[in-house]
């Protein structure tokens, strides 16, 4: 089904070409130079899994060095408000995502189901790890040659892993090691594969020994996804998940990756797997008009208030 041309008519806005061109969409800020430290950061909106992916090197708090201000518009004045905060402290503020006319923008990432690639490109490179972000854009690239449309699905990770989900519920981990949040893909899954899934996030062990077992029938039709490294933990997480869902399957990257490089080869998976996931079903990959609608309540929020 998934190999077949005709579905591609679906895509009515070339996401798949989108994701073909994503690893080169972050050539303009190749050259950015490391801004001075310590960093630290908020996000409101769409930028903040790639917050999220850069926690390991920006904090959250105030203070000297520079404060990293990622919002898509939907923070209600209130990343104009941390600026001015970041200032009063001596920080440099470095604002990224929507334009306002209060505070200069440091870099315009447009709202899309694929912003979070140029936001944590440039997080990684601010920061100083420019050879994860180096590295991870390799990874990127490869990954989209083998996932793209013209690879058969018998060796086509995002085809396959797209199939195994179609019909059933994602329940989705992420392994304990792990720099992506299993919400990540919890996103891409209903932003772009139109479908709802499951996150199991806190306690995992807890939450599956014992949720199961006053109705068995509840698995049936699930799938569980332990996305990141195999390590004890997912082990002991795969073992339980066995024996109360239809399926459990590993979703790992390549080895030697950087844990950076790592979480967004994953994410960038989830994104392909997605994208496939909404042809099986008949769905366009783009932005729905309910959230396209969210969008144009939101952006005047994000605007000054001239009273």
């Amino acid at each position: 089904m998934l190999d077949e041309a005709e579905i591609l008519r679906h895509d009515r806005s070339d996401l798949h070409g989108q994701l073909l061109a994503l690893a080169a969409s972050d050539a303009g800020e190749a050259e950015l130079k490391p801004l001075p430290g310590p960093y630290g950061g908020v996000a409101y909106g769409e930028p903040e899994l790639a917050l999220s992916l850069c926690e390991q090197w920006i904090g959250a708090g105030l203070g000297p060095g520079t404060r990293f201000i990622l919002s898509d518009g939907s923070d209600g004045g209130e990343a104009a408000e941390f600026a001015h905060l970041a200032g009063l402290e001596g920080a440099r503020f470095c604002w990224l995502g929507q334009p306002t006319e209060e505070i200069p923008l440091s870099l315009g990432v447009e709202a899309g189901p694929l912003s979070t690639y140029r936001y944590a490109q440039y997080l990684a490179r601010a920061t100083g790890h420019a050879e994860e972000a180096e590295q991870a854009k390799a990874a990127l690239t490869e990954l989209a040659e083998r996932c793209q449309f013209a690879v058969s699905s018998e060796v086509n990770p995002a085809k396959q892993l797209a199939w195994q989900l179609w019909t059933r519920l994602p329940v989705l981990l992420s392994s304990p090691g792990s720099w992506l949040p299993a919400w990540g893909w919890q996103t891409l899954i209903a932003r772009i594969g139109k479908s709802f899934s499951v996150v199991i996030e806190h306690l995992p062990a807890l939450v599956l020994s014992g949720g199961f077992e006053a109705r068995h029938e509840t698995g049936d039709q699930m799938v569980a996804l332990l996305i990141g490294r195999d390590d004890p933990g997912s082990a002991l997480l795969e073992k339980v998940l066995s024996s109360r869902v239809d399926e459990v399957q590993r979703v790992s990257a390549p080895p030697g990756l950087s844990s950076y490089g790592e979480a967004l080869y994953l994410w960038a998976l989830g994104a392909w797997t997605s994208f496939y996931l909404a042809l099986s079903y008949g769905q366009d990959p783009s932005d729905s008009p309910a959230l396209l609608a969210l969008q144009r309540l939101w952006r005047p929020l994000a605007e000054p208030d001239d009273g």
